[in-house]
């Protein structure tokens, strides 16, 4: 979906890591929390491998029960640096209540 080759990083499926990024970060957790009644949020926490500031971009794409993404403000790339050897949330609620499922791509700032 964004054009990137990804690397068996991650472990959830909902995650992809572009190739570009390498073993330069992790992901260490990945959570999806559904309020009755409310919005779902998704989070992914990663930490950057390396000993210098390490520049992504990232963003979560929902999607219907048919697969079909639902076209929103939320899905657009968000760019984030992380510093040295250091761990971030990177975290997006849905704007609607009956998203089926999701994917959340990261790269390298471009």
């Amino acid at each position: 979906m964004c054009g990137c080759a990804s690397v068996a990083v991650s472990p959830d499926r909902r995650v992809t890591i572009s190739e570009d990024l390498g073993d330069r970060i992790s992901v260490t957790d990945v959570r999806l929390v559904r309020v009755v009644d409310g919005y779902p949020t998704f989070q992914v926490n990663v930490v950057n491998n390396t000993s210098g500031d390490l520049g992504v971009e990232w963003k979560v794409v929902w999607t219907d029960a048919d697969g079909v993404a639902y076209d929103t403000l939320v899905s657009s790339w968000n760019k984030l640096m992380i510093g040295p050897n250091a761990a971030a949330a990177l975290k997006n609620t849905c704007p609607r209540r009956d998203a089926a499922d999701l994917s959340c791509h990261i790269r390298r700032l471009r």
